[in-house]
């Protein structure tokens, strides 16, 4: 009889032994993350096929969790392995490791990265949204053609194209289009600067105006410090009561088919955006602006320039006088042709 009494004890003490590195195994696992300056959330991806180790390490340099080992150890002793779902999540932070795996097993919190480049159309950026974010397109350009949703965000147009801010957004797989609509709108007025609408009303333009201003910009410069520049050949000729003859409201109106060089027989279109025949600006804007046009609107260059020619190059040749315009288109000419 005594000999069970000897396993019984040697039990114990392995019991007693053992405690203290469970109990320090179960406070990694329940504790968050160490303290951090900053708790915003953070944004990852778990890629298709990683295994348990592959998702800790992902993990710990991203800093959601501080302790990789016990991640995995814990997954394992669940009996998780199998359950922990690839995908784009974001962890609001901090996170123990429980609440980090209980996030990674729902997989409802999978977010897709979307880049919406400067100067797209509301068109375009509705058809990348479908394709990257499964967000629903005729459902979104329904949204921005909304006249209340409109008067709430304050947007004084008719749609809300200009106002879908360019950037990289985080959505949810089939986010509920007016709610994507309202994020990039959001992003542009956190990214339009308040003393911008000061320089504004000293100039005697609405925000309206500027923006406009900012998505033929945007469509005409292809190189950053010539922005300016052509914000001010477009004032200029505004001041002068000149048609401003921006390309890119025609081609704003052709149909999507139409791929090939602009012809004499286009700037002949009959439209309100048709800037060779109407004076003034456009009676909305013709893309989306980013950070860079939206300032050289507010800011343009002081020149006497009103003539701009592409090189063939992204940049441009600026002409004071009809004659120097002609003289330059001869020369962009001869340089094409090269």
């Amino acid at each position: 009889m005594a000999k069970p009494k000897k396993n019984k004890a040697v039990a114990y003490l392995w019991i007693l032994a053992t405690l203290p590195l469970v109990g320090y195994a179960a406070y990694l696992t329940l504790i968050p993350s160490m303290p951090s300056a900053d708790w915003a959330p953070k944004s990852l991806t778990i890629p298709k096929g990683a295994s348990v180790a592959a998702i800790a390490r992902i993990l710990s340099q991203d800093r959601v969790i501080d302790h990789p080992r016990a991640f995995v150890a814990t997954v394992k002793i669940l009996g998780l392995s199998g359950s922990l779902k690839a995908g784009r999540y974001r962890f609001p932070m901090p996170v123990s490791i429980f609440q980090a795996i209980r996030i990674l097993r729902q997989g409802a919190v999978a977010y897709h990265k979307v880049t919406i480049p400067e100067g797209m159309t509301m068109g375009r950026i509705a058809g990348l949204l479908q394709q990257q974010a499964g967000i629903d397109s005729a459902g979104f350009l329904e949204a921005c053609h909304n006249p209340e949703k409109l008067s709430r965000l304050g947007i004084p147009a008719k749609n809300f194209e200009g106002y879908l801010y360019p950037d990289t957004y985080d959505f949810e797989w089939n986010t509920p289009p007016h709610l994507a609509l309202e994020a990039m709108v959001k992003n542009f007025q956190s990214h339009f600067d308040s003393t911008w609408l000061v320089e504004l009303k000293r100039r005697g333009l609405s925000r309206h105006q500027a923006v406009i201003m900012a998505s033929l910009v945007e469509r005409e410069a292809q190189v950053d410090s010539e922005r300016v520049l052509i914000a001010s050949v477009f004032y200029n000729r505004l001041k002068l009561r000149r048609p401003l003859e921006s390309c890119a409201t025609i081609e704003y109106v052709l149909p999507r088919h139409k791929n090939t060089k602009l012809t004499y027989r286009d700037l002949e279109i009959d439209s309100p955006y048709n800037t060779y025949r109407r004076l003034g600006l456009p009676p909305g804007p013709i893309s989306n602006p980013g950070r860079a046009s939206l300032e050289a609107s507010v800011y343009p260059a002081k020149t006497d320039y009103l003539y701009f020619v592409s090189r063939g190059d992204g940049g441009h040749i600026f002409s004071r006088t009809l004659q120097e315009h002609i003289r330059a288109k001869s020369l962009c000419q001869r340089l094409k042709g090269r």
